[in-house]
């Protein structure tokens, strides 16, 4: 068996897998006895010995690039330093650029990283292309991690974006904008004017930020959003009108002059135009390779297998860039076309069904008909629910972006001459009116849906099933595996209660469930662009079908209430406690007092409900089932323990007790600590927050006083299981799912 270049793909993909499950990676010397023994393997005669020593090889260096990336980020965040910088995005809305990292100290990087730097005050005209030095003091990324959200720590990993910071001191180097800049700021002034200008610059340039949230909202119920953002279909339209016009061409040159190799070229220069002009995205580089990889083979007239050119596409990005196996755009794609090859090989259109134009309509249904069976698992892996409507909306949208909207742009995009350029402008403007107004006018399809896993099993099973007859040789076998799948997927009750805090950054929000009821304390922070509630907290009760009954507001401040108006615009029925004057509100003051299923729940602080309801007014809870007991405190300070420690005397005494203020030194005093007497105490909070919270005086307090402590910036969210006298305690990052791109990078606390 001879060693081909579809074997070393398809190795190069599997030794990849392991970068998406390990939970730490191996040292430097690791890495090298992992590569030592591949060497060792290579060299050996027997063929599947090679075959492994190739397999370690790969793995080595799959590990290396992530092991690389890692120390980088940490040797990047030891100290400030000096870079040369090239500016690569510009975000005026949010103050913020985006950097290319290509010389630090004067030494070269490489390969190149990329940081976003906060603008602050600057008041600094910055665009694309611009060269500058710049003294930056950069720290790496730490997203919010909770069970089931976008992991925003591996995204930028995969990108190569685990840096953030702010400039110190800055000096040009160069100030001209690059090319593609200046081409769209040339037509920015008759893009802003038009009436979907937003979706005009991500179909033109892959300029996403524009988008509202009912738009993107549209798009994703009804399963577009994929069109609206530069993707293979756009690269490889551009490929076909390069293809097109250098066939129109040669209809002018003589015979002699005709062959496959111009068309063949220009189909290449135009999606490589293209690449450029949207923003160079990863997505639109992994079209150029493959479209690349095609034209290669036609070149050395190979004509290899769909599968064959699937492997060599995957496997080639992987082992270029290693960190490609954890981007989730990557395996959309890769997946997306793996599906398009078994839909056509396992359920072909009938032969006379597969040519000619009046076959085109039946051709579209057909493709649409397998993306939308066959994606569906991943459209709830990625969206958290299943368009209904997405059939019908894709063979509405599918033809007018393909075969109007981007032609439209793309001749928009190449034309010199003013007028014409911005009657094209209007007219692909036109286009996406008609559009989405019909997508607007589509029934509500979407239906909200987070078991991605049992629907894989079943939907992709059960084809293979009917693909491979198992339906009718073994009827009784099938419904028996089916209604296995479906007991052992069936949610159940877990034993006891629970305790989740949510990573809401520097804020608070907790739930209590018991069985599928919840309570919540506290809905976490609201900034400019979103809040808690939104983000985090409604979509994690919804991924654990928990019926909502209580919400219990500490206090007024926006960290701790932020995302409360979303929670009751979901849930406007909620009942809703607090120690505040608002008529809405039931009471949350000393002495109420009720029962939830077998909890016992009591409110010890504040004395009297507050119009003011600052930190010392927080509503503090007890909660207990008789044998453990947890205290929520808000965020009480120092003055008003040492009331709550007079009053309660002796029956403070708790298990679990919830930080107070995140950590700050006006709270947890001994004397609060000496009467609760338990051993695990819970703190939320962002790990770069700019009080420098927890304080190491309070994290002493709470060692001398034997607790355990955790918080929501080391572990992410915490969950606690209790069931009777037995305390379980799960950090996400530790226990619930450990990977080692979800770990604290740079300098340790």
């Amino acid at each position: 068996m001879k060693m081909t270049g579809t074997i070393f793909a398809r190795i190069a993909i599997l030794a990849a897998l392991p970068l998406l499950f390990l939970h730490q990676l191996p040292p430097a010397a690791g890495i090298a006895a992992i590569a030592f023994a591949g060497l060792v393997l290579w060299w050996t005669t027997l063929f599947w010995l090679r075959i492994a020593g190739i397999a370690l090889l790969m793995f080595a260096w799959m590990l290396g690039a992530g092991r690389a990336d890692i120390t980088a980020t940490e040797a990047a965040s030891s100290a400030p330093a000096t870079y040369s910088v090239r500016i690569d995005e510009v975000r005026q809305e949010r103050q913020q650029i985006k950097v290319q990292l290509l010389r630090r100290e004067g030494r070269y990087l490489f390969p190149p990283r990329f940081a976003w730097l906060s603008l602050g005050e600057r008041q600094q005209d910055y665009c694309p292309g611009q060269r500058w030095s710049m003294k930056l003091n950069l720290r790496p990324v730490h997203a919010k991690l909770n069970e089931g959200e976008f992991d925003a720590q591996r995204f930028a990993l995969a990108n190569h974006m685990a840096l953030r910071g702010r400039i110190q001191q800055q000096q040009p180097e160069s100030l001209t904008c690059s090319w593609r800049w200046q081409l769209i700021m040339r037509d920015m002034p008759v893009i802003n004017a038009l009436e979907q200008s937003a979706v005009i610059q991500a179909l033109a340039f892959g300029e996403r930020a524009e988008m509202d949230d009912a738009l993107r909202q549209l798009l994703r119920e009804t399963g577009t959003a994929h069109l609206m953002a530069i993707s293979g279909m756009h690269i490889a339209l551009a490929a076909s009108s390069g293809w097109l016009i250098a066939r129109a061409v040669q209809l002018f040159l003589p015979t002699r002059l005709i062959g496959y190799l111009f068309p063949l070229l220009m189909n290449w220069l135009a999606a490589a135009l293209y690449t450029w002009l949207s923003g160079s995205y990863a997505p639109a580089q992994r079209t150029l390779f493959a479209l690349t990889l095609w034209v290669i083979f036609r070149l050395k007239g190979v004509q290899p297998g769909g599968w064959q050119v699937w492997s060599l596409c995957v496997g080639g990005l992987l082992l270029l860039d290693p960190l490609n196996v954890l981007s989730e755009s990557f395996w959309l794609s890769a997946l997306a076309v793996a599906i398009l090859l078994t839909w056509y090989h396992w359920f072909p259109l009938p032969e006379r069904c597969r040519h000619g134009w009046r076959w085109l309509p039946v051709q579209l249904l057909h493709l649409q008909l397998g993306m939308t069976l066959l994606m569906a698992p991943l459209q709830v892996m990625l969206f958290e629910g299943i368009s209904f409507s997405a059939l019908a909306a894709n063979m509405l949208a599918i033809p007018a972006i393909t075969f109007i909207s981007v032609p439209l742009i793309l001749l928009a995009i190449l034309t010199p001459v003013g007028a014409l350029c911005s009657a094209l402008w209007h007219l692909a403007d036109a286009s996406l009116v008609w559009l989405l107004t019909a997508l607007k006018a589509l029934p509500d399809g979407w239906w909200a849906f987070h078991d991605a896993g049992t629907l894989a099993l079943l939907l992709w099973g059960g084809l293979i099933a009917w693909r491979c007859a198992l339906f009718y040789a073994a009827p009784i076998g099938c419904a028996a595996l089916v209604l296995a799948l479906i007991v052992w997927r069936w949610p159940r009750e877990e034993p006891g209660w629970h305790i989740d805090m949510l990573d809401v950054g520097q804020g608070l929000s907790v739930v209590i469930r018991q069985g599928k009821e919840a309570m919540l304390y506290d809905t976490g922070p609201r900034w400019e662009s979103g809040d808690a509630g939104t983000r985090h907290v409604i979509p994690w009760l919804s991924r654990k079908h928990l019926q909502l009954q209580t919400v219990v507001l500490s206090h007024r401040h926006l960290d701790h209430s932020g995302g409360l108006n979303a929670i009751k615009t979901r849930w406007p029925g909620v009942p809703i406690r607090s120690a505040t004057l608002d008529d809405d509100h039931l009471p949350c003051v000393r002495g109420t007092r009720w029962r939830w299923g077998v909890l016992n729940v009591e409110a010890l602080w504040p004395l009297k409900r507050s119009k003011v309801s600052n930190n010392n007014d927080s509503c503090v809870l007890s909660i207990d089932d008789g044998v453990t007991r947890l205290l929520l405190m808000g965020d009480l300070e120092a003055s008003a323990e040492r009331q709550l420690v007079a009053l309660e005397k002796n029956r403070l005494k708790a298990d679990i007790i919830q930080v107070p203020h995140h950590g700050s030194r006006t709270s947890s005093t001994p004397l609060l600590l000496r009467n609760v007497d338990g051993h695990i105490a819970i703190a939320s909070m962002a790990r770069y927050n700019a009080w420098r919270m927890p304080v190491k005086s309070v994290l002493e307090n709470y060692r001398r006083a034997g607790f355990t402590w955790y918080d929501t910036a080391q572990s992410g969210q915490i969950t606690i299981t209790v069931a009777g006298r037995k305390i379980v305690v799960s950090g996400l990052r530790e226990q619930i799912l450990p990977r080692w791109y979800h770990q604290w990078f740079g300098v340790k606390r």
